[in-house]
């Protein structure tokens, strides 16, 4: 059986094409469209693994995270953080939007996150991410 994932995201289209993937790979997979719709859920339903977007209305995915990472009840939930910004390893002009980046991704694990994926997400590297984090908190993968 699969593992219980959160997934928590505004953009319609980006969450159900996750929901979809992850639901293809055999994960049982429940969805909220902000941070405090995803911190409710996440206290009631207690999922494995929450993926995460980081730019959201109200409370953003690095306060969301905090307060999962700060209730005894949800610490241990791995966190898997989605960023629209960019990663670190693409070509990048400016050394100040690489900075950037790099202190978004800082402040990502400092709030708790186990792990950052970029938008648009590739199927593939959403399943491995998964994976890793799931592995990383104990979940028998």
């Amino acid at each position: 059986m699969g593992a219980r994932i959160l997934c928590v995201d505004d953009d319609l289209p980006q969450l159900t094409i996750i929901a979809v993937v992850l639901r293809k790979e055999g994960h049982v997979v429940e969805t909220a469209r902000d941070g405090n719709e995803g911190l409710k859920k996440a206290r009631e339903w207690k999922p494995d693994l929450v993926v995460m977007d980081v730019m959201m209305p109200g409370l953003d995915g690095f306060q969301a995270t905090r307060r999962l990472k700060d209730d005894p009840d949800t610490a241990h939930i791995g966190v898997l953080m989605l960023t629209a910004k960019g990663g670190v390893d693409e070509n990048v002009n400016h050394a100040y939007e690489m900075a950037n980046r790099v202190q978004d991704r800082l402040r990502g694990y400092d709030s708790g996150a186990v792990e950052f994926l970029t938008k648009p997400v590739k199927a593939k590297e959403l399943v491995q991410r998964v994976k890793a984090v799931l592995w990383a908190t104990g979940f028998p993968v």
